[in-house]
């Protein structure tokens, strides 16, 4: 008789979260691939210097929402496809990348035990790849959209609007904080159970 999984139902739930975010990215980036690419690329100005939006744009650009500055690009060409993916897929592919990290750590301590070394190596691997991974994907995101309005208009938008435009996942920074706090407990767990086995 198979020993329960004592970290049920959590393992269950991230793999079926995994199962299917890998199935809709996955079909989502096939259909950007493909019919994607004969349509424009539109991407938001969030910071818009001017009061009149129509104001110095590129040629073949045209706005296409003036409350959010909405620009379109009618004829784009594979580099602009390039900055568009960029600009939105890391993250998601990084928070999947997270989700796998998770169900792999999820199923090793339920295999080998919670309090092990390598359960703790485990959990600080994926501290820090939430702490310092997912901020970089945010910021790969950021450059690829700012990167988009530079090519989209005739004036210098300053290289380093991309500041603004990056929205840092402040729940990954935390939650990799505490997990490499976690990883020293499970490690100091694992080394006192080392110690009391080799006691009896």
């Amino acid at each position: 008789m198979s020993k329960a999984n004592p970290l049920e139902p959590l393992t269950g739930l991230a793999s079926t979260v995994l199962a299917m975010s890998v199935i809709v990215f996955g079909a989502g980036t096939a259909i950007r691939l493909t019919f994607g690419l004969f349509d424009p690329v539109c991407f938001t100005a969030k910071y818009w210097p001017h009061d009149t939006v129509a104001r110095d744009l590129a040629a073949n650009v045209r706005v296409d929402d003036v409350d959010r500055v909405r620009l379109c690009v009618d004829d784009p060409a594979p580099w602009h496809h390039v900055l568009d993916l960029l600009s939105d897929a890391p993250v998601p592919l990084g928070q999947i990348a997270a989700l796998l990290l998770l169900v792999l750590l999820l199923r090793n301590a339920a295999r080998h035990g919670i309090y092990t070394p390598g359960t703790a190596a485990d959990v600080r691997r994926f501290g820090h790849y939430l702490l310092w991974v997912l901020p970089t994907a945010a910021m790969v995101e950021s450059i690829g959209r700012t990167t988009l309005v530079h090519t989209a208009v005739t004036f210098d938008a300053g290289f380093l609007a991309f500041f603004g435009e990056w929205e840092t996942p402040w729940w990954a920074v935390i939650t990799g904080i505490a997990l490499l706090s976690l990883a020293k407990i499970v490690r100091t767990g694992a080394e006192m159970r080392a110690d009391l086995e080799g006691t009896v």
